[in-house]
């Protein structure tokens, strides 16, 4: 290590930036006396992260990775913001291989470890469900012992993130619908314009929770909020009142309002099966007068191009009213649909954004109900935000993987921030 002066500024000269980075992150959060809570699983971290961090910040002063900074970039960078007044940090852990989540976890040295379940993602590097299960549970078998306040929270309802318990280190606690749950859930409903609501029995207590989540399978990252809140020292009846005040997360399962009238729900942050199939229930729950599809692609599987846009072809003749197929191999899709018995008057391959965009503002009318969903480089966000105003970014490839939202390339002719924040509070109320 060298130190170096670049004008005013002294710098460090190190081999490897990324190491060094790491080493100054764990040595940093080796400096404070503060509870790491460290949150995994292929799908739902995020939220669980968000739904943690509000409740605990009733309480203590807390730290949260920002938007998805779950990578070993993003988690060294949000430990190194710990400051003596932090008292809690909510740490998101993704992964692509196996030994990442250990190495982020060597890293925070977390004492509570939460895992939300276990899906088909990443295969591609993983091959197999199985391996993917291994490399999530990693989290529980990094934590301290019991003794050490070590705590594992693990889903029930997922057969391989309860195998974990065999595993892991640390006291456990379990929540799910089964009976034999620290904290078991019951009653679950949401069906648009309802917003997901469930109870949840603890010891001899059952309190109700109320959410402004779009679906029920969000209610495993509730859940797992509420158990990791208690492991903190917080009564599920607190954590529930806090929760009632969450929005959803940016550009998942998030519902605004257009100009229309027309309600959109912006489910493009991620295009894996998993949030495919919650997509879809969603759809087949809701009440809306007419229920549109606007979707590019899938991620994270391994079939061919043509083939998973056939499946989305047949989707959407199953499920929707009107459809809009966007990306460039969107004909097949096309094709399957008009096979299923889709009318053709419905079914549109727009692969241009900016003509579907224009397309979906003479179509849409108060009442639809229209879900925006695709891959994270499709940035399918500028269909919606066009419904608003003129955007300045067209481009027809991004290797931005971040949402719309925060790009400067964007350029919208409009406050973007409180145009939705506005959208959202003219929502349909739950009735």
């Amino acid at each position: 290590v060298q130190l170096c002066q670049l004008g005013e500024a002294a710098c460090l000269v190190v081999p490897d930036s990324l190491t060094a980075l790491q080493r100054a992150a764990a040595y940093w959060r080796q400096q404070h006396e503060v509870r790491v809570i460290g949150i995994t699983g292929s799908v739902g971290k995020t939220i669980s992260k968000e739904y943690i961090a509000a409740v605990l910040r009733q309480r203590y002063r807390t730290l949260k990775s920002e938007g998805s900074y779950n990578n070993e970039i993003g988690l060294p960078l949000t430990l190194l913001h710990v400051t003596g007044l932090t008292e809690r940090v909510v740490l998101e852990m993704g992964m692509y291989d196996r030994g990442e989540i250990a190495q982020l976890a060597g890293i925070a040295a977390p004492q509570i470890g939460v895992v939300t379940n276990v899906g088909p993602t990443h295969l591609e590097r993983l091959g197999t469900i199985e391996r993917v299960a291994r490399a999530k549970a990693e989290l529980p078998q990094a934590l301290p012992p019991a003794a050490e306040g070590g705590v594992a929270i693990l889903n029930a309802d997922d057969e391989r993130v309860r195998a974990m318990a065999g595993t892991r280190r640390g006291k456990l606690l379990l929540f799910g619908r089964d009976p034999g749950c620290d904290f078991t859930v019951e009653d679950v409903a949401s069906g648009w314009p309802e917003r997901l609501s469930f109870r949840v029995r603890s010891g001899d207590s059952t309190t109700s929770v109320r959410t402004l989540l779009v679906g029920t399978h969000w209610v495993s990252s509730v859940a797992a909020a509420i158990a990791a809140s208690a492991a903190c020292g917080i009564p599920v009846d607190s954590s529930a009142q806090a929760l009632e005040r969450v929005p959803p997360f940016t550009a998942r399962m998030q519902p605004v309002v257009l100009p229309s009238g027309a309600v959109v729900v912006r489910d493009e942050e991620t295009g894996s099966p998993d949030t495919f199939n919650a997509m879809l229930k969603v759809l087949r729950e809701s009440r809306a007068r007419r229920r549109i599809l606007v979707i590019s692609d899938l991620s994270d599987s391994r079939a061919k191009q043509r083939k998973r846009q056939k499946e989305l072809g047949s989707i959407a003749a199953e499920m929707a009213d009107v459809a809009v197929f966007v990306s460039d191999h969107g004909h097949h899709a096309v094709r399957r649909a008009l096979e299923a018995g889709m009318d053709p008057s419905n079914c549109h391959h727009i692969p241009d954004l900016a003509k579907a965009a224009d397309f979906l503002k003479s179509e849409l009318g108060d009442g639809d109900l229209v879900f925006v969903k695709g891959r994270s480089t499709d940035h399918l966000s500028r269909i919606v935000f066009a419904q608003y105003g003129s955007i300045g970014c067209w481009t027809t490839s991004c290797r931005i993987h971040r949402v719309c939202d925060v790009c400067d390339l964007l350029k919208p002719g409009f406050d973007l921030d409180q145009t939705l924040s506005t959208a959202a509070r003219f929502l349909p109320s739950p009735n």
